[in-house]
């Protein structure tokens, strides 16, 4: 509120002087006080030793509800001081949703804040600087920030992987490894400022990884039984077509044993050397010999004579590996 002009007292210079010579002492000395309110600037001149408070009363100076003045008003009054008029500022305070309009003497936002005692969550947000100067009609919006966080988890499905292995029969199975489903871990984070959603982040996590399953799966021939005349009842472990020759009995063969009927010569790569093989119309022989002339599916069946050799020549049959 504006001071009056009317309300300020006026003494010539002559009094002053006329009393001051009269012996009045400094404590009751005639003092002269400006009042500045909202830049108004009004000057009182009067007696006494009152206070602030008390100097402005005298003069009927009357001021609005809720102001402050600086000094305050038991100061003391001296001559020649300035009484300021401080007026609250307006500030609108938006907690959140809420609204406020606050009258406050605070200085800064942070001083505001810690005056309405508006306290922050570990997330929440003011849109000033807690050292920004408050001015009249500022609003300080101070943002109410909720995460919400879910987690939940999926699995992850294993691959089923087959290895062929000559260890087994054919048409066996066996699980070398088993599987087992990994885990994935989804964590889903939901951002709300001011109960209104602001954003969402999603973070996977594989928390374990699946192991493949493993399958071996037989090549090997399975074996089966063939009568023969004058051998009886074989178990065959598989059968393989040849280009068959033949050779006269003598000397050794290239394991070192003599070569004579029951011997045949083959390709170790095809026929491993000591294994037993059955010829039908020869009978069962042990692949014990090499040829250079013998070369992939070739065998060289060693005979009593070069006459029986002559008579075999050259043919193609079948011959069983034989357990």
């Amino acid at each position: 509120m504006r001071i009056a002009k009317s309300k300020v007292w006026y003494a010539s210079a002559a009094a002053a002087a006329l009393l001051g010579t009269a012996g009045i002492g400094g404590a009751r000395a005639y003092k002269t006080v400006t009042v500045v309110d909202h830049g108004h600037r009004q000057t009182l001149h009067g007696w006494g030793s009152s206070t602030v408070g008390q100097f402005l009363n005298a003069h009927d100076v009357s001021l609005p509800e809720g102001v402050r003045l600086s000094p305050g008003p038991d100061t003391p009054v001296t001559d020649g001081m300035t009484v300021e008029v401080i007026h609250p500022k307006t500030v609108t305070l938006l907690d959140g949703p809420r609204r406020s309009a606050l009258e406050t003497f605070a200085g800064t936002v942070g001083e505001f804040l810690q005056e309405q005692r508006v306290r922050l969550g570990p997330d929440d947000r003011v849109d000033l600087a807690p050292d920004t100067p408050l001015a009249d009609g500022m609003t300080v919006h101070v943002q109410r920030v909720q995460r919400r966080v879910s987690v939940k988890q999926q699995t992850i499905s294993f691959q089923t992987i087959r290895q062929r292995t000559d260890s087994l029969y054919e048409g066996q199975q066996k699980v070398l490894t088993h599987g087992v489903e990994g885990l994935l871990e989804e964590t889903t984070t939901d951002t709300y400022v001011d109960g209104h959603r602001a954003g969402q982040t999603v973070e996977r996590r594989v928390v374990r990884q699946p192991v493949n399953e493993v399958i071996l799966v037989g090549t090997k021939p399975r074996p089966f039984t063939l009568s023969a005349r004058g051998v009886g009842s074989l178990v065959i472990r598989r059968s393989l077509t040849v280009v068959a020759t033949a050779y006269a009995a003598g000397g050794r063969t290239s394991s070192g044993q003599p070569a004579a009927p029951g011997v045949v010569a083959v390709d170790p790569r095809v026929i491993p050397l000591g294994t037993k093989l059955y010829i039908p119309g020869v009978g069962v022989v042990t692949a014990a010999d090499t040829g250079g002339s013998v070369r992939g599916n070739r065998i060289d069946i060693c005979v009593g004579s070069e006459a029986q050799a002559e008579r075999w020549g050259v043919r193609t049959i079948t011959v069983y590996e034989i357990e």
